[in-house]
């Protein structure tokens, strides 16, 4: 199973300069890894987008990839946990520099109760937006990054059960149809 991924474009990039070299040009690109195989002690796989030569703060990919998942993230949407601690995967978006490593702009997770939530058919293509996090402490402010992500694998539907309905609240007996009467005629 899968998760594919279209990174589509990001928004209001922010370039961390220096008083030395102000404004250097933003040569942005995406990267994803999961969660799920850190978990297990290997190291994660990492899949990326293309380079965007000329978006600069708006970049647009529209790139796909497919990023394995097993059943700890399948798990992590069936009893919806938060965003915090549960299985996602992991997206970063960097600037490409000459001759040193990359500048990482910001990052964002996609949680499994994002994707797996019960209401819409697993394999159901979803578009999310999220808010960049600063790559050193955590804080917001960094972009927005878009995306469309679904599942992708055989028997989906099959490893992914429904979300069970709430109980009915006691003195409420499920779906009622009434039939509208005339008035009665008056005498």
């Amino acid at each position: 199973i899968a998760l594919e991924v279209t990174v589509l474009s990001a928004e209001s990039l922010r370039n961390r300069s220096s008083p030395l070299l102000p404004g250097r040009r933003l040569r942005p690109y995406v990267i994803l890894s999961s969660s799920s195989a850190a978990n297990r002690g290997q190291l994660a796989p990492i899949y990326r987008t293309r380079v965007d030569e000329g978006g600069a703060h708006h970049p647009t990919w529209r790139d796909t990839l497919r990023v394995p998942v097993d059943a700890s993230f399948l798990r992590g949407g069936e009893r919806g946990q938060g965003k915090e601690g549960g299985a996602a995967v992991h997206v970063s978006v960097l600037s490409k520099r000459p001759f040193r490593g990359p500048l990482r702009l910001g990052w964002c997770e996609i949680p499994a109760c994002d994707v797996v939530d019960g209401l819409w058919p697993p394999s159901a293509r979803r578009r999310l937006s999220y808010a960049l996090r600063h790559p050193r402490h955590g804080g917001h402010g960094r972009g927005v990054i878009h995306m469309a992500v679904r599942l992708f694998g055989p028997h989906l539907e099959r490893l992914v059960p429904p979300a069970p309905r709430p109980a009915p609240e006691p003195g409420w007996f499920g779906t009622a149809m009434g039939i509208p009467r005339a008035a009665p005629a008056s005498a």
